[in-house]
């Protein structure tokens, strides 16, 4: 048995390192002949971009030098000569000199059809003399010669300014009366050789139809896009939709011949050709790489498929193999999956010696998942929530301290969802911790599921789980993936496990110093389930721009709900809670900082009121009634809206419980107030409200519908009550009397008491006299 199973041990490693030397056999000579044909294609296509490109350059020295010995034969020009230092003394004489000097440039202007058109500014005129006419520089580049987008004084300061020689400009659109052609721009200073005391320009403008056409067939031949760049580094005309070229590319240019340069361009990889000319001016092919590789991508492409045919076949072979030397290993696993352990010292073969290992090491095995299972998931839990946290100092991380704590980032970009269990009450019996553990394990093991090896499943609190997603790229499928794994995943924990969640969702950031600030940003996020509402799904990026408004609540509307309590009124006080909740929550959009304030002041009332209410057993009420802790276990506005009504349901109920009892108090405690301070004269309806806390409005009517009297009218009886007893006594003055009445003045005094009695004090008190 031992020799049987060592053959077939033996055989089956055997074929195995057979197959697998004849399956990479091929795989590598593919691999060889694909960079050889990769490598003769790009040099036959650089020979051919060369050859062309030395082509190009022929034509264009040859018309450059056209252009050289055109302008040697303007600039030596006698009448030119001679005009540009005496051209302003006599004006006549002048004139007739320009028109001599015309005729000799129309001579020369038909000398090549390279040349469009060309001009002498004379420096000390400002004047521009073409082959047709004369005129100022400003008059001559705003009417006769419009470069486009370019102003009159741009053109002046770019070409009769400083020393130029031979000067070319990039090829620029010109606009000459109804005509609109591309020139390339020459100027050169005059006199010739003059550096400092230059007296005019030759500007020289060149057809870039010569160029286009030559240009053109290159291009058909190989699809390159074609640059020549001047020796400024200027790129004088292009081919390119996009005539910008790579600073950093052309610094690298030498002054000789160069090929297979190879740069990324917008995401695509290009092959660069240049060739050099006598004046230094380079002649620059770019052309795609893939356009040059194409016929090899097909050979690739076959090649590929050829792969992937001999790894099927090698796939079903593998397989026979492994099937007929199964039996073995199967007794293995059955021996594994059997509780009775198998003790034996002496191995007969190897398959016997894992049986024995397994099973000895079976009791060690599970010992140390015990212990790897009690302290691994702690101490990478506790990491993971200290680095979304941001406590962690990520720049003295490296990637072993990763691996040590069993965390692996595949990407460099971040984002992190905040799961906030809302009502978990159809789950769960009891409100214990180990019935919370059970939520919080059944959302992490769904979030994994859903989440795969894109990132990590932290707890954060009691309630508060937080993902840390891990993505490639920041594109499109990026987020149309996250969206639906918030979906999936409130879905399924929503309808299989009744549970009510919100996810709060920060934006993608590159890098692991940034983890943090995802976490910021979806804490943020996660405030706006206040405004949302529960089972909400809140996106940091939908909030970021959104206006900050205050709240609204006016103390009109403080002192109205405070009253509607008061007097026990419900329906107008919850009506009135609605209004202020739609003018904020619904119409005004407030951020839930400014939702939070509003809260507390509506608490504010609440304790006012509490506190303003006459109830017989307060302790009783009091306890019954903890505004702060009802509102501080509402999660969102519409749940604190109608826990703060509940409130006001609840004292509007004691109100209208003690309401006669404290109504009939209340009118004694008013008249015994009248009773005791009626020789005040600050006492007042007002001041007398405040003392009560009630409105003035309140203490009218409520004296008015408990007496049957006004309450100014009781306070003038109290005082003349008393007044009358006073003005029995004859010493007492006037002033005296009012003084102990409530009144300033005995002026007021006497006026009221005439008022009330009919008749003044003094006659009054004669009248007691007789």
């Amino acid at each position: 048995m031992l020799r049987k199973a060592n053959r077939r041990k033996s055989i089956f490693i055997t074929n195995l390192i057979s197959y697998i030397a004849i399956l990479l056999f091929p795989v590598a000579i593919g691999g060889y002949l694909y960079q050889r044909v990769e490598t003769i294609m790009i040099d036959n296509a650089n020979r051919t971009n060369m050859g062309l490109l030395e082509q190009i350059k022929l034509v264009a020295e040859n018309r450059f030098k056209e252009v050289d010995t055109m302008t040697l034969q303007i600039a030596f020009n006698p009448k030119l000569q001679w005009a540009l230092s005496n051209f302003e003394n006599d004006y006549t004489k002048n004139q007739f000199d320009l028109i001599d000097i015309m005729k000799d440039f129309r001579n020369v202007n038909k000398v090549s059809n390279f040349v469009s058109d060309f001009l002498v500014y004379f420096k000390n005129t400002d004047t521009v003399l073409t082959p047709s006419g004369k005129s100022d520089s400003s008059f001559y580049f705003r009417k006769m010669l419009v470069y486009n987008e370019k102003s009159s004084d741009w053109a002046v300061n770019e070409m009769f300014t400083g020393n130029h020689f031979k000067t070319y400009l990039p090829l620029t659109t010109i606009k000459e009366g109804e005509r609109i052609s591309n020139v390339i721009t020459y100027v050169q200073s005059l006199p010739l050789g003059e550096e400092v005391n230059v007296k005019g320009y030759l500007v020289v403008l060149i057809n870039e139809q010569e160029f286009d056409r030559l240009i053109k067939q290159v291009e058909k031949v190989n699809y390159s896009s074609i640059y020549i760049i001047d020796d400024r580094q200027q790129i004088i005309m292009s081919t390119a939709k996009n005539q910008i070229l790579n600073t950093d590319l052309m610094a690298k240019m030498g002054n000789e011949n160069g090929s297979d340069h190879t740069f990324n361009q917008n995401g695509q990889e290009m092959m660069l050709s240049y060739t050099t000319g006598q004046n230094g001016w380079k002649y620059v092919s770019v052309v795609p790489r893939q356009i040059v590789l194409e016929q090899v991508l097909t050979v690739k492409n076959m090649a590929v498929t050829l792969l992937l045919l001999i790894l099927a076949a090698g796939i079903v072979a593998c397989y026979i193999m492994a099937y007929r030397n199964y039996t073995p290993i199967r007794d293995v696993v059955r021996t594994i999956m059997q509780d009775n352990i198998h003790k034996r010292e002496d191995a007969d073969n190897e398959f016997d010696y894992i049986k024995q290992s397994i099973v000895r090491s079976l009791g060690e095995n599970n010992q140390m998942k015990q212990t790897l299972t009690q302290h691994a998931p702690v101490i990478q839990a506790n990491f993971l929530s200290r680095l979304i946290k941001g406590h962690v100092e990520t720049t003295a991380l490296s990637d072993d301290s990763f691996k040590f704590m069993g965390v692996y980032f595949e990407h460099d970009y971040f984002s992190v969802m905040i799961i906030e269990i809302e009502d978990c009450r159809e789950f769960i019996m009891k409100d214990t911790e180990q019935e919370w553990a059970h939520v919080r394990f059944v959302l992490s093991n769904l979030s994994s599921d859903l989440l795969g090896r894109q990132g990590y499943i932290v707890e954060m609190d009691r309630s508060r789980l937080a993902i840390l997603q891990n993505s490639c790229t920041l594109d499109e499928s990026t987020y149309v993936e996250r969206a639906t794994l918030i979906e999936k995943l409130q879905k399924v924990s929503s309808q299989r496990f009744k549970l009510k969640i919100s996810i709060a969702v920060s934006q993608f950031h590159q890098g692991v110093e940034n983890i943090g600030r995802c976490y910021r940003e979806a804490l943020i996020a996660l405030d706006y389930r206040m405004i949302k509402g529960s089972n909400a799904v809140i996106y940091h990026e939908d909030i970021t721009d959104l206006e900050t408004h205050f709240y609204h609540y006016p103390l009109e509307d403080e002192v109205q709900l405070m009253n509607y309590a008061k007097s026990g009124d419900y329906a107008n006080a919850e009506r009135l809670l609605e209004q202020i909740y739609q003018a904020n929550f619904q119409s005004n959009g407030i951020s839930p900082e400014m939702g939070k304030f509003l809260f507390i002041d509506l608490l504010s009332t609440i304790v006012k009121v509490i506190n303003g209410l006459q109830i017989t057993d307060k302790r009783q009420f009091e306890s019954s009634v903890d505004p702060a802790k009802v509102i501080a276990d509402c999660p969102t506005a519409e749940e604190m809206i109608d826990k703060t009504k509940e409130l006001y349901r609840i004292i509007c109920k004691f109100t209208k419980e003690e309401k006669t009892e404290h109504g009939e108090r209340l009118y004694y405690r008013i008249r015994q107030y009248i009773d005791d301070h009626y020789y005040d004269n600050n006492m007042s309806l007002t001041s007398m409200a405040d003392h009560f806390q009630i409105s003035l409005q309140y203490l009218s009517t409520f004296f008015k519908k408990h007496s049957g009297e006004n309450i100014t009218d009781y306070i003038a009886s109290v005082r003349i009550r008393e007044a009358k007893k006073l003005l029995a006594d004859p010493k007492a003055t006037m002033g005296d009397i009012a003084l102990k009445i409530g009144y300033a003045n005995a002026v007021s005094f006497i006026r009221f008491f005439k008022k009330v009695e009919g008749v003044p004090p003094g006659k009054y008190r004669e009248m007691l006299d007789r």
